[in-house]
């Protein structure tokens, strides 16, 4: 497996790909860390590793025959990676599916999705591309996750949700069934949904209110 791009959800996604029965051979850097004081540094991950794979710049990256893809980073920047990739190098990305995690065979499930340990995707549901689903998540029946959304660990989903692209759902929130979630728009941790959120909205509490509304796509914070 080559794995593109670094984040705080290296560990996992390496993890991952060994409980899968693959190897991580090599990863590819496409710019240069940026580093957080209270966040593990790159060098340091890897020396956690069992094994420790090739680092490759991506102008030195070329496709070899029989090899797997998957792109690693969270944020905004993923999208740029993706298509820069697809589009020079014509690839095509696996998922990675935590042995742990429940997905319904009803479930469709697209390229480059990640989804963590003790998660369950319910019958039903149709998770697009790159979506980003973190460990101890419910994504609730005939629900629909388009391409770059991101939910991080412990989150409710109910049924028939809808969630755009680039939409975020934070740690430990809960989204009541047959809402919208706009584009970019951004659940804060902890927040209960009951209505439907507008495009690059923030909303936060119980239930859920407009904080803020961004100019950009999406949060930046991995």
């Amino acid at each position: 497996m080559i794995l593109f791009g670094v984040s705080n959800m290296l560990s996992d996604i390496y993890e991952c790909v060994n409980l899968q029965g693959k190897k991580v051979t090599k990863i590819v850097l496409n710019v240069p860390e940026l580093k957080r004081e209270r966040t593990k540094d790159f060098e340091t991950r890897l020396s956690e590793f069992r094994e420790r794979p090739e680092i490759t710049p991506l102008e030195e990256f070329t496709p070899q025959k029989g090899e797997e893809y998957f792109v690693v980073p969270t944020t905004s920047r993923k999208s740029a990676l993706v298509e820069f990739l697809k589009s020079n190098y014509q690839l095509q990305f696996s998922q990675l599916i935590h042995p742990a995690a429940y997905v319904s065979p009803l479930a469709k499930i697209g390229q480059g999705v990640f989804i963590g340990a003790n998660s369950v995707i319910s019958p039903g549901c149709d998770i697009k591309d790159f979506v980003f689903i973190n460990h101890g998540v419910t994504v609730g029946h005939d629900t629909i996750l388009h391409d770059y959304v991101r939910l991080n660990p412990g989150c409710n989903i109910a049924g028939h949700v809808e969630i755009f692209d680039n939409a975020i759902v934070c740690l430990g929130a809960n989204i009541i069934e047959e809402l919208l979630i706009g584009k970019g728009a951004v659940v804060a941790a902890g927040a209960v949904v009951i209505k439907d959120v507008e495009e690059k909205n923030l909303v936060a509490g119980i239930p859920a209110v407009v904080k803020k509304v961004y100019n950009r796509r999406a949060s930046d914070v991995d």
